[in-house]
């Protein structure tokens, strides 16, 4: 019997998923009392708020995050429970609305609930996962479970759904940016129609308004991922791709040269997938989706070490999906862990170079499996 059928096998038993997802839950009480920088941070954030008047906060510039964000460490402050654990409870909450998604999409193949059973037992306990939310208080977990419900929407047909769901998320955070060539696939292939994308900055603008009645200047709000961009000026901050070997003197003209690199390939995949002669079933649109989640950051700048939080996650939906390549998949999330350690007192001690060749194998082996999975309706087979 072969690894991978004893994993599925033992996913299968009712009684392993419910220890899985006791543990996570556990972990996650058991890491919520730490502080961290990040944290900190946040914390500040709610102190101001709530010395400020909560709602009436809003027309100050003390956060550089997008309003919908603030909006959350609003109620936080207004509720008055413990903030630090508040701030944690809700990322948490988060991620298992994002594993009930991605379980969502396996549904699609399996037909059973007990697949989002075990991707609400799985996708919690990953070590990016926890350290994410439950660790350093981010809140990855909120922009990619509306990324993933997005991707659902799109694969049942529920055009509206899906962008509305993914100006949702781009409400959150502009990483939404890294699964845009699987919807530019879907846009050029008529699966979903180009005007439904126009809701996305509709509904980022949505989000915005509240802070805007409340007096902070449009032209601020409008323009806070183009602030959030020059916030940190690096080229790549604990992340494994190749810009961690250009200095950050370069930084303007590199960054630029790397936006238009990642602009050109995207366009150029995508008007050739766009060709009716390939067959686009679901699988290949789980493998593109997960391609598109890794091998964008490998290519853009100004990565951070959070920034595989998408790829980390459907990374399990392709093993899932596949069942098969399950060295691919955790690839990238040792990889990603990598990344979060050396973010740390460890930085200085741990090279990054193998993090960067295991993440550009990986790449590589999940393009190979792509392109080989290409097939056009003469050469398509019954499985």
């Amino acid at each position: 019997m072969t690894l991978r059928l004893k994993i599925f096998d033992l996913l299968k038993q009712k009684k392993t998923l419910f220890i899985l997802i006791v543990f996570g839950l556990i972990c996650k009480l058991a890491l919520l009392p730490i502080q961290t920088g990040d944290s900190v941070f946040f914390l500040r954030w709610i102190n101001f708020i709530q010395s400020h008047g909560f709602a009436s906060s809003l027309k100050f510039d003390f956060y550089d995050y997008t309003p919908a964000y603030i909006y959350f460490l609003i109620g936080i402050a207004k509720v008055g429970l413990n903030p630090l654990f508040s701030l944690k409870i809700i990322s948490v909450f988060f991620e298992y609305v994002a594993a009930f998604f991605i379980g969502k999409i396996a549904f699609l193949k399996y037909r059973t609930n007990l697949v989002i059973w075990v991707c609400l037992a799985i996708i919690p306990l990953l070590p990016t996962v926890i350290l994410n939310s439950s660790y350093l208080s981010q809140c990855d977990s909120i922009y990619a479970a509306f990324v993933f419900g997005s991707i659902y929407f799109a694969l049942t047909k529920k055009q509206l759904l899906s962008v509305l769901f993914l100006g949702i998320a781009f409400s959150f955070k502009i990483q939404t940016a890294i699964i845009l060539p699987f919807y530019f696939v879907l846009m050029l292939r008529n699966d979903i129609k180009w005007y439904y994308f126009s809701l996305v900055p509709v509904v980022f603008v949505v989000s915005i308004l509240p802070a805007w009645l409340y007096g902070r200047p449009f032209a601020e709000l409008i323009n806070i991922y183009v602030f959030q961009s020059n916030y940190f000026k690096y080229l790549t901050m604990n992340f494994p791709n190749p810009y961690m070997w250009i200095s950050n003197d370069f930084y303007e003209p590199v960054k630029i040269a790397g936006l238009i690199l990642t602009t050109t390939i995207t366009l150029f995949t995508g008007f050739w997938l766009r060709n009716k002669k390939y067959v686009f079933d679901f699988e290949m649109w789980v493998k593109l989706a997960f391609l598109s989640a890794i091998f964008i950051p490998f290519i853009l700048p100004g990565m951070h070490e959070r920034y595989m939080y998408m790829g980390d996650i459907l990374g399990v939906l392709y093993f899932l999906t596949c069942r098969k390549n399950i060295h691919l998949a955790l690839g990238i999330i040792l990889v990603s862990f990598y990344s979060y350690i050396r973010c740390s007192r460890y930085n200085d001690i741990l090279p990054m170079e193998p993090a960067l060749i295991i993440y550009l194998l990986v790449i590589i082996f999940v393009c190979a499996d792509f392109v080989k999975s290409l097939k056009t309706p003469a050469n398509e087979t019954v499985e």
